[in-house]
């Protein structure tokens, strides 16, 4: 018995790229109540979080990502939300490690699924915008036309979110809850202060989703103008309320991230070797123009004569700085 647990193991951990499917199907023994492994759950939570974090699994996805993006309708509003802490959906879903997490079936990455978007934005919409506005309240006409009633469909589709590839390099992440009185909770005694705290750990995520909307209804003028009124209630709602589990602690809040800081001047000298991005924008006299890449300064290449003529707007290349301030920058091609 013991062999077979230690196979079983050491092949999740050598051979395991699917996230989702070591968490299904890759349990070695038992590893909650009283007679579990603890152990057992953290490094199954281990093995899911190498596999989601996987190169090759990572460039499958990519490509997987890029087709559904290309397939979303021309006319759909999507903007990339990057989570603001930790975020977890399903974390209550049934599961043998007492805490789920809802992933993609097929690339085992993370997801927000379409239905807990509309359902989120269709609560803050009737709570929210509808104290304001009776129109917006769950009977109100506008209510009614985004997200629908028991008879009738919405004009608006609320796509699945699917993870951002690059937006983080390990996408979920070991997160641990610690209920203090675990007997409360089933009812059984009452809480005291000799109660015991349990850790359990558990998986969350961190990272960027793109998130899509689309309209369903009649061709119509302000059809746009609707969509864009509804990305704006699901993006309120994500920052205001957040989505999944644990939102009273913080987690699922999702927002617009904000624009990188501006990179900084190079601090080198003339004569130095560096690594350049040749620029579109070329010189009054049809010269390359590069920029020090991670930095600031942009400047003329002297001797653009003597680039070759395979190279492009973009490529990075290796040119000798012919001279320098904190502002700008010439260079020579060596």
């Amino acid at each position: 018995m013991r062999t077979a647990i230690i196979a079983l193991r050491n092949k999740r951990t050598s051979r395991g790229q699917h996230a989702g499917l070591l968490l299904q199907r890759y349990l070695s023994e038992n590893a909650t109540g009283k007679s579990g492994y603890p152990e057992e759950k953290r490094e199954i939570l281990q093995a899911a979080i190498n596999a989601a974090s996987d190169c090759d699994v990572g460039e499958l996805y990519k490509i997987a990502y890029q087709r559904w993006r290309s397939l979303l309708p021309s006319s759909s509003v999507t903007h990339e939300l990057h989570t603001i802490g930790r975020l977890i959906v399903g974390l209550g879903s049934e599961n043998v490690l007492e805490t789920g997490i809802r992933l993609h079936h097929t690339f085992g990455m993370p997801i927000i699924p379409g239905s807990a978007l509309k359902g989120l934005a269709a609560h803050y919409c009737d709570q929210v915008w509808g104290a304001t506005d009776k129109q917006f309240n769950k009977d109100g006409p506008y209510h009614e036309l985004l997200f629908g009633t028991t008879d009738d469909c919405g004009c608006i589709v609320f796509h699945d979110a699917w993870f951002v590839p690059d937006s983080e390099s390990n996408p979920m992440q070991l997160d641990v809850m610690t209920p203090h009185h675990p007997e409360w909770f089933d009812g059984s005694v009452p809480p005291t202060d000799f109660d015991s705290p349990i850790p359990v750990p558990f998986l969350s995520v961190s990272g960027g989703f793109r998130v899509a909307l689309t309209w369903h209804g009649p061709e119509h003028e302000e059809a746009n103008k609707w969509t864009n009124l509804a990305f704006s209630l699901v993006k309120e709602a994500l920052s205001e309320w957040g989505i999944g589990g644990k939102t009273t602690s913080g987690y699922g809040r999702l927002d617009i991230p904000p624009p990188p800081p501006p990179p900084s001047p190079y601090k080198g000298k003339a004569t130095d070797t560096v690594d350049t991005v040749l620029l579109e924008e070329k010189t009054k006299k049809g010269g390359w123009r590069a920029q020090i890449k991670g930095y600031s300064q942009i400047g003329p290449i002297q001797n653009s004569d003597q680039v070759p003529g395979n190279v492009k707007s973009g490529d990075t290349v290796r040119l000798v700085i012919a001279s320098i301030n904190v502002r700008e920058a010439a260079f020579k091609w060596p």
